[in-house]
């Protein structure tokens, strides 16, 4: 029986600036974004500058070689399509 050598995956603090290697900007770089949240595997970064939230998979993080930290004061909801 093979066991897999499973890494696991990074997980950042809310707040944390991250590299979202799942992204590029228009040079080519992964863009580096804000960690809200993760939620139903799918981890939630906004802009640093602000903006709206995109989602990535966990395995698409990277930390930056020099942490970054943004005061996130009320973390985000992730919206949803249901309406109350």
């Amino acid at each position: 029986m093979s066991r897999k050598n499973s890494t696991p995956t990074y997980q950042p603090h809310i707040g944390e600036v991250v590299r979202d290697l799942g992204h590029r900007d228009f040079s080519g770089k992964p863009v580096e974004a804000v960690y809200m949240d993760t939620l139903a595997g799918l981890v939630y970064l906004r802009p640093e500058a602000g903006g709206c939230e995109w989602t990535t998979k966990p395995e698409h993080l990277q930390a930056l070689t020099e942490p970054r930290f943004v005061t996130v004061q009320h973390p985000s909801r992730p919206r949803t399509a249901d309406v109350a």
